[in-house]
């Protein structure tokens, strides 16, 4: 096991064809509850009461509870705050991001009068954001163990005429500034460090998202039971940064001082699915959903660089720019099937409870070479990776709570929680603490126009590994509170 996680480790830093790994599906399966402020003020809580643009995220067929056309446009600022513990040391970092949340119209037409008991149709036409991934964390400390180890390791037995076809993301890096040297007896790269603590610090920033457009159709029938299909298209970008630094704090005896190893990645692609889903109203009041999504079918680019320097007692070693390493890898991404059941429950007329379970099967996840390479033939066949993403994920069931009440006529207030377990399995060893999301809004409607604002709070708990994870001194505790506001403006028409 531990062979597998040292591979595993190599991949993620390093091999310039197999940097995509179980961290990418994870990263691309996963989404975030952004949409209309409406939606957001009640955790993404939305499956049995539907009539709001949003929903389509859920189940298509809540769709179908408009009667009337609508179109809103709605705008998300977020507020960032990290911290990072790394061997009792803890380090503080923050971002905002300001991006369109969701945007839409639902075009509603009275059938009623065909007499088949058919009600309404709808056609949705929408883009959402599903995920915001501007960030920025830092950690910084004391530890024996160095990135430094990894680069060299990853060169064993290969001659150094041939280090920088081989392996010129890591070991032809670090030897190019001597920050390694070369043992022609064992074949092996040695670092150059002294016996002592290295002191740590990294700084990682990401950006960019992933946005879904949205075509979906529904109808109501008698009034009683709703449904409808919907048509994803998802759009992915993202772009990664880190420096990592590393300062010998006993450099005696050796002529290092001090590296820097930095990467940067963008990624890009698209995706599609499908979403079918089913209401039925039991009662005026009690409402019940149901709701499939397909897995999303990604088709992926990835595009990186590396680049390193290294201070010496007799000065600064750097790589010169047209030896700096590029390298570019195209691939699919299978996510994990969705199933989500809703419950709705009125009281009084002015107050809505809904309760959402979304069933997410990660280990269902894959990662395969591209259709061209596949049809040559000489496509990566990612077996340890796919491994890795049975062995690390558990099918995990979101839960979302979502209440509105009408305070007075036209004037609503809101509030929900979300409870989202973690990804991993327990034997694994990564956080358990589940991620929590608080939310609270109001709004305001008329005839003609609507406006609705809300704030929600999503509490994170993760464990990053810079390299080796099989090492407990390597890990870092972030904990990151998300802040989230949205305006959305409708019209009724």
């Amino acid at each position: 096991m531990r062979g597998i996680v040292r591979i595993v480790t190599l991949v993620l830093l390093c091999n310039p064809i197999l940097s995509q790994n179980e961290a990418d599906v994870l990263r691309y399966s996963t989404t975030d509850i952004f949409g209309s402020a409406r939606f957001e003020a009640m955790a993404g809580s939305f499956g049995g009461l539907g009539a709001d643009i949003s929903a389509i995220q859920i189940n298509p067929a809540s769709m179908g509870r408009f009667s009337s056309s609508r179109a809103s446009f709605s705008m998300n600022a977020s507020f960032l705050g990290n911290k990072g513990l790394f061997n009792a040391v803890e380090t503080q970092s923050n971002d905002s991001k300001y991006a369109v949340s969701a945007v839409g119209a639902v075009i509603t037409t009275d059938i009623s009068h065909r007499n088949t008991g058919r009600r309404y149709n709808q056609i949705t036409l929408g883009y959402t954001r599903l995920k915001n991934f501007s960030n920025k964390r830092k950690y910084e400390g004391q530890n024996f163990n160095s990135l430094l180890e990894v680069l060299a390791a990853d060169g064993f037995g290969i001659d150094p005429d041939y280090i920088y076809d081989d392996r010129p993301f890591t070991t032809g890096l670090a030897y190019d500034v001597y920050a390694i040297d070369y043992d022609a007896g064992t074949g092996e790269y040695i670092p150059r460090l002294t016996m002592g603590d290295m002191y740590h610090k990294r700084e990682i920033s990401t950006d960019g998202g992933i946005g879904e457009f949205h075509i979906g159709y529904s109808e109501n029938y008698m009034n009683k039971l709703y449904y409808g299909a919907s048509l994803g298209i998802r759009r992915v970008n993202y772009e990664e940064r880190y420096t990592h630094n590393e300062r010998l704090l006993e450099p005696a005896g050796v002529s290092l001082l001090s590296f820097d190893y930095d990467y940067h990645q963008k990624t890009s692609g698209t995706g599609l699915n499908l979403k079918l889903g089913l209401l039925y109203l039991v009662t005026d009041e009690l409402r019940l959903g149901l709701a499939f999504e397909t897995p999303t079918v990604f088709r992926l680019k990835d595009a990186w660089t590396n680049d390193m320097t290294a201070l010496h007692d007799y000065g600064v070693e750097t790589i010169k720019p047209e030896f700096i390493p590029h390298g570019n890898y195209e691939y699919r991404i299978k996510s994990p099937m969705k199933l989500r059941g809703s419950f709705a429950y009125i009281l009084g007329m002015k107050t809505a409870i809904n309760v959402d379970l979304e069933m997410a099967r990660l280990p269902g996840g894959r990662l395969r070479s591209s259709s061209e390479d596949e049809y040559l033939g000489i496509g990566y066949d990612f077996k340890i990776e796919n491994e890795e993403i049975s062995r690390q994920f558990r099918t995990i069931l979101n839960t979302r709570i979502g209440v509105e009440h009408m305070l007075f006529n036209d004037f609503y207030i809101r509030g929900g929680l979300a409870l989202l377990p973690q990804p991993y399995k327990k034997e694994i060893g990564n956080v358990n603490t589940m991620n929590m999301t608080y939310s609270v809004g109001v709004g305001w409607e008329n005839r003609f126009f609507y406006v609705d604002a809300s704030y929600r709070l999503l509490q994170l708990h993760s464990d990053y590994y810079a390299f080796d994870p099989s090492r407990i001194e390597n890990k870092t505790e972030f904990k990151s509170n998300l802040h989230s506001i949205v305006i959305t403006a409708g019209l009724k028409f």
